[in-house]
């Protein structure tokens, strides 16, 4: 018998006829609020309700919800409370404080309801019909499932092969598009953020910043260099028992006492590997693991600071790429880290932010490049996008124009962020409820148009920082031209149909147009 089938389900509830797959997804005891379906999203109806926002300090529904359940979601590993965040933020998408569900995804019965003859009578009605065919998520109960138990899994191997990231590892969170509620098309790729802790961390001296812990030094916008204090430097003294685990940490540091990202990230992808080591494995080899009863290989890549999992099982067409990203966090009474950044609004305040070991290639100094971690302020982030409700419409739009067009110089990070500029500019939560969905989507096309011509999507937090400035003239000039016909037509109201030439790749288009538009 495989070892890890037996703590799995050997029945598959989806395949048998069973439960709606989001009740399943969950698994916690949620699905009284999941099983009515997920939100109907017609951009022409109504809005997509967020949940209610919380203050900044005062848990909410989902950290109650999480407190509640998490004993229950794992009783092999009960002890185990660090993972419990990551699953605040992925549930928080399924659940709002009103009680339905807030992600944009569709149940199977809302994939095969989908309309045979839609009535498209102007661009919010086409744009709400190519959303639901082409964009918004499908059967997301199946990846979530496999994704929560082999990271489960994963993670607790993690902690027994290395007593450091037993001790240190503190809090894991979804990040990226699932943890806004962004993803388009397939839930088959998942971010999640390892926070990794220090010795110490903690002590700030203002008078005399060789005496704090951790010395946060502003090199280049939207980057830190992290240089140790005293104490961190005494540790082979200080530490006595503890020295055999805090040794790690402090063999990450250089000569000048500077972390290194390389250093740091090649010990967490060692413990990665070590883990899956520890699996069962294949007949070729590679690691294993059985979600109710069904097997999905484990595969592995590395792409920056990211050890990526490559869960596959080909039999059954299923793909699903995991990348765990290590991070450090800092409170956020140590930030702005200089006075050329943003102050975190009022309502965004979520008590830390974050570095990740990422270089900073646009710098000359290899010096630099190897001491260089990004600044990550996911939390604080999504903070600003609470109660934006078409907002979030949008920017799937966007994406998906984005995917359509070929233009892949141009991140989901950069398009978000064009939208974090427009949400404080307006500084008004109730223009983007009453905005129609045609209205927000020609004026974003127009803001990201602009942000071509100019050549710079400024950083959020620092606007010293352009996002694109690595990004080749030509390449913009190129993705510039793509947008402009679209902008002729979105000033002709007349012309709404040839909007889907822009959203869909050439056979989606030739498929849509055959069937619905005739154009």
């Amino acid at each position: 018998m495989n070892n890890n089938n037996r703590n799995n389900n050997n029945n598959n509830p989806e395949e048998n006829g069973g439960p709606n797959p989001w009740a399943i997804a969950a698994g916690i005891g949620l699905a009284g609020a999941i099983v009515g379906g997920t939100i109907s999203y017609l951009m022409s109806g109504s809005e997509e309700k967020e949940p209610e926002h919380r203050s900044p300090r005062s848990p909410g529904v989902e950290d109650r919800m999480i407190r509640n359940t998490a004993s229950t979601s794992r009783s092999n590993d009960s002890e185990d409370t660090s993972v419990s965040s990551y699953l605040s933020d992925l549930l928080g998408r399924m659940s709002t404080s009103r009680g339905g569900p807030s992600i944009s995804t569709m149940s199977i019965e809302e994939c095969q309801n989908i309309p045979e003859n839609p009535v498209i009578t102007n661009l919010n009605s086409l744009l709400s019909d190519i959303h639901v065919r082409y964009i918004k998520l499908s059967d997301f109960g199946t990846h979530y499932r496999v994704f929560d138990t082999i990271f489960q899994a994963v993670h607790k191997k993690m902690k027994e092969v290395d007593p450091y990231y037993q001790k240190y590892s503190s809090t894991v969170q979804c990040c990226g598009s699932h943890f806004d509620n962004l993803r388009i098309d397939k839930p088959d790729e998942f971010d999640m953020d390892i926070v990794i802790g220090l010795p110490v961390n903690i002590k700030v001296d203002p008078f005399n910043p060789d005496y704090s812990d951790i010395i946060l030094e502003a090199k280049s916008p939207g980057y830190v260099q992290l240089k140790t204090g005293i104490q961190f430097q005494k540790l082979p003294m200080r530490d006595k028992e503890e020295w055999l685990i805090n040794k790690t940490a402090y063999e990450w540091k250089d000569d000048a006492n500077y972390l290194l990202r390389s250093k740091f990230c090649d010990w967490f992808k060692s413990v990665v590997n070590k883990a899956l080591n520890k699996f069962e494995v294949s007949s070729n080899g590679r690691p294993v693991y059985y979600v109710e009863g069904v097997p999905y290989v484990i595969d592995k890549s590395e792409s920056g600071p990211a050890m990526t999992l490559l869960i596959s099982n080909y039999s059954r067409n299923f793909k699903l790429d995991v990348d765990l990203v290590p991070c450090f966090k800092f409170p956020e009474n140590r930030w702005p880290i200089s006075k050329s950044y943003r102050d975190i609004p009022p309502r965004c305040k979520k008590d830390y932010w974050m570095v990740v070991g990422k270089p900073n290639k646009a710098s000359p100094s290899a010096y630099d490049q190897s001491r260089s971690w990004r600044i990550a302020l996911h939390n604080q982030e999504r903070e600003l996008m609470y109660h934006s409700y078409n907002l979030r419409q949008a920017i799937r739009l966007i994406k998906k124009l984005r995917d359509s067009l070929g233009m892949k110089k141009i991140a989901s990070y950069y398009i978000k962020t064009i939208f974090y500029w427009e949400v404080i500019e307006i500084n008004n939560p109730d223009y983007w409820q009453k905005s129609s969905p045609a209205t927000l989507f020609k004026q974003m096309v127009g803001k990201l148009h602009q942000a071509l011509v100019a050549r710079n999507i400024p950083y959020f937090w620092n606007k010293q920082n352009n996002l694109i400035g690595s990004v080749p003239p030509q390449i913009l000039a190129n993705y510039e031209a793509k947008l402009k016909p679209l902008l002729e037509i979105l000033e002709q109201p007349s012309k709404y149909k040839h909007v889907a030439r822009y959203l869909l790749t050439p056979e989606e288009f030739a498929d849509y147009n055959a069937r619905f538009l005739h154009i």
